[in-house]
């Protein structure tokens, strides 16, 4: 098995499709996941293709741009998992003030080769910190701290931001300040990484 020609199209896979994502290339990204694949993110959880259509309606509601670092890449024949650095950029209205929230995390993919073609089986995010502005530095965003004290400091403001615009959020994701979290999806891919079909 030749690992380096493997990296190049997961780490491709992993870029592509949150390329398609930013850019509302849906079927171009619905093209990334496995049948199987589950995603599970601060406002969604279900499978690849459930994740394509939900992100059509949140795509109208703001916009997003994903800055992602290289991808570090495990192989076991045709599995993989990757961890990238990223952060997520999206601006938004908050009570009628154009906002910019910076989302810094960890995407934890798993990815499986089927019939030759690498596809993504899963999508973790391990949140780090988070910060929320107003694009125009004169806007006076006020922020209510009862509501805001409410969300875990590793996504706090992104939580703040999608409960305003109706999303529901999973307060129980993996985060530098859940490292239990983290160790609990890091043991759960390991077995998957090594498990034979």
């Amino acid at each position: 098995m030749n690992e380096q020609a493997d990296m190049l199209p997961v780490s491709q896979l992993i870029y592509w499709e949150r390329h398609w994502r930013d850019t509302g290339q849906w079927e171009n990204m619905r093209s990334a996941y496995h049948p199987e694949s589950l995603v599970r993110v601060a406002w969604f959880q279900g499978t690849g293709f459930e994740f394509v259509e939900a992100s059509k309606s949140l795509h109208r509601v703001g916009q997003s741009k994903h800055r992602l670092s290289p991808t570090l890449i495990r192989l076991n024949d045709d599995r993989a998992l990757a961890e990238t650095d990223a952060v997520i950029e999206t601006r938004t209205l908050l009570r009628g003030i154009e906002v910019d929230t910076s989302a810094h995390c960890r995407l934890f993919s798993r990815v499986r080769r089927d019939d030759g073609i690498w596809r993504l089986a899963g999508l973790d995010i391990i949140y780090e910190k988070d910060m929320l502005a107003p694009v125009n530095p004169s806007d006076q965003l006020l922020i209510n701290r009862e509501e805001l004290q409410r969300y875990r400091p590793s996504y706090r403001f992104l939580c703040y931001n999608l409960h305003s615009i109706g999303r529901e959020v999973d307060p129980n994701l993996p985060g530098d300040d859940r490292p239990e979290l983290v160790a609990a999806l890091y043991a759960e891919a390991e077995d998957w990484l090594m498990k034979k079909r």
